[in-house]
């Protein structure tokens, strides 16, 4: 206790310090960005290290607005009202490929945005920036655009741990009470899900109330995506969306890799386990508090968890089993599986947010030709090299060393107690209000060592985000842009496809239609114009391979 309220006392002599002499002669640089909005701290100019930041910037002359949209608005609307009206920030994050006709391209032509690859001295003013796109090969293609310009920066890792966020968990109490080992193959998978069906795994006396694979309706259905359709990658297919073909590496889809044989095999197999009662027929219309409910009262074996919410959902469990008293609570485990083998024996990864895999940067932050014009440019790019030092990207992701975080004799980081027992809200909601280590929407080098302090506080979260970085991120495809006549082209077709592939799996999964449609599915993909929307991938793919 003592402790912590030095650290506090600390914390007040710092704040308290955060005065700017002739704070009215400093240049007011805007930025536009979405503001915090958490629990504990509503605004960044609230939090220690952009107060700190800010401070060190005084120095220089200068302070960091946080300028856009009041909260709950819609960013992209609020953006282009502004672009309209010629009365642009200094510096702001959007996406201008999806967003602005011609990406960044055209709005470096419109007179939008700054090409910062014109300035002979950008190298040197943002050396920290500049190390990057020098030393990581997937960096700098991901910032050079197809004619060479430079526009945006934002944050990366450097660390590929942080990058496996989800992937599947299954009840390892319940195998162990059938005799069963953990699954690695599908056909493993399947049989323990049949015998959670049938044995009694949860030991209660009543073989029928477990539900082998649970979902949910995620928010706009995306239950599809984090349930049934994240299970096709087992048979190396992604749902809805253009992939790499990870035995050739070009372009594919779902319908078209290895002649929609594997999509149709996977189709199959969800019918199947819907019929028998192993996938949860409810994932279609229960919300994720009902499925929460399932897992936490020993009813789901299998279920889509992320590694930092295995804790919250174990102690749930435990309390739950504790109360019932026909099963020893402190047996239960969740455990999140290595994924699961399929036909072509490798356990693919979904995607980039359940693999090991190392990004390219961010590119919704940009600097605008206004910073130029009113002479803040050197400021920006002063504002960059530092959030890309190792003094900014310490601040930004731990804080304040001495007060919200000390360094061991190894040189390891740890919070301190200032986060560990805010009085008033835990860990995960009170570090923001000192430093933002989970989020990767600020330019800087993320810290693995910091997310994880604050995501993998258990042996179970971290053996699932373990397991979950195991697989394979061969159907990930790797961060590159289409130039606008490749995404005229895509978006033309693929709403269409995307629909009738969606409409015809579902029916077929719920048993609504027979399996053979899909070979008249796989057709009519054809004949919308799949070729179209991978080819305008596979330019952009082997651009991107080229720069």
């Amino acid at each position: 206790m003592k402790k912590l309220v030095a650290l506090m006392c600390a914390l007040a002599l710092l704040v308290g310090c955060v005065s700017f002499a002739g704070a009215e002669e400093l240049a007011e640089v805007t930025y536009w960005h979405g503001e915090i909005a958490r629990n504990a701290v509503a605004t960044f100019g609230e939090t220690v290290w952009f107060q700190k930041m800010n401070e060190i910037f005084a120095q220089d002359g200068f302070q960091i607005k946080i300028v856009g949209p009041a909260q709950g608005a819609d960013n992209n609307t609020a953006v282009n009202a502004m672009l309209t009206s010629g009365q642009y920030p200094d510096m702001l994050s959007f996406n201008f490929d999806t967003q602005y006709t011609g990406g960044r391209m055209a709005a470096v032509e419109d007179g939008v945005i700054w090409d910062y690859s014109k300035d002979p001295e950008a190298p040197e003013k943002m050396k920290n920036w500049y190390k990057g796109i020098n030393e990581y090969d997937r960096i700098r293609k991901s910032v050079i655009l197809d004619d060479g310009s430079m526009v945006t920066f934002g944050m990366y890792d450097v660390d590929a741990r942080r990058g496996a966020y989800w992937g599947y968990a299954i009840r390892t109490d319940w195998l162990d009470r059938l005799g069963l080992a953990i699954p690695e193959t599908l056909e493993d998978f399947e049989k323990v899900l049949y015998a959670f069906r049938d044995q009694d795994a949860n030991g209660n006396g009543d073989p029928n109330d477990e539900i082998p694979l649970v979902g949910c309706n995620w928010v706009q259905n995306n239950n599809f995506y984090f349930l049934v359709y994240s299970l096709a990658a087992i048979w190396g297919c992604k749902v809805n969306q253009i992939y790499r073909n990870p035995q050739t590496g070009d372009m594919t889809y779902c319908t078209e890799y290895n002649g929609g044989e594997n999509y149709k095999q996977y189709v199959a197999t969800m019918a199947k386990w819907i019929a028998d009662g192993v996938l949860d027929k409810e994932f279609v219309s229960q919300n994720n508090d009902a499925r929460i409910a399932k897992i936490t009262s020993d009813k789901a074996g299998c279920f889509f968890c992320f590694p930092d919410n295995v804790q919250e959902l174990e102690d749930a469990l435990k309390l739950n089993l504790k109360e019932s008293g026909y099963a020893d609570p402190e047996k239960a485990q969740i455990y999140g599986l290595v994924p699961i083998k399929g036909p072509d024996g490798v356990p693919y990864n979904y995607d980039w947010d359940s693999a090991l895999v190392l990004g390219g940067a961010t590119t919704n932050d940009v600097i605008t030709t206004a910073a130029v014009e009113n002479g803040h440019l050197d400021y920006c790019y002063r504002f960059i090299d530092f959030m890309f030092s190792d003094e900014g990207c310490d601040l930004v992701n731990w804080g304040v060393e001495g007060v919200t975080y000390e360094v061991a004799e190894d040189g390891s980081k740890h919070y301190t107690d200032l986060i560990w027992n805010d009085p008033d809200y835990g860990p995960a909601d009170a570090i923001f209000k000192y430093a933002y280590p989970t989020m990767g929407d600020w330019p800087r080098i993320m810290s693995y060592e910091a997310w994880g302090a604050m995501n993998l506080n258990s042996d179970d979260q971290k053996i699932a985000h373990v397991n979950y970085g195991l697989g394979s991120a061969d159907l990930d495809l790797p961060k590159f842009t289409l130039n606008q006549e490749e995404r005229d082209a895509y978006t033309a077709v693929i709403t269409d496809i995307n629909t009738a592939v969606s409409e015809a799996t579902i029916k077929i999964m719920l048993g609504q239609q027979p399996i053979e449609t899909l070979d008249a599915v796989i057709q009519q993909v054809k004949g919308m114009g799949i070729d179209q929307a991978i080819g305008a991938y596979q330019s952009a793919y082997e651009r991107y391979q080229d720069k």
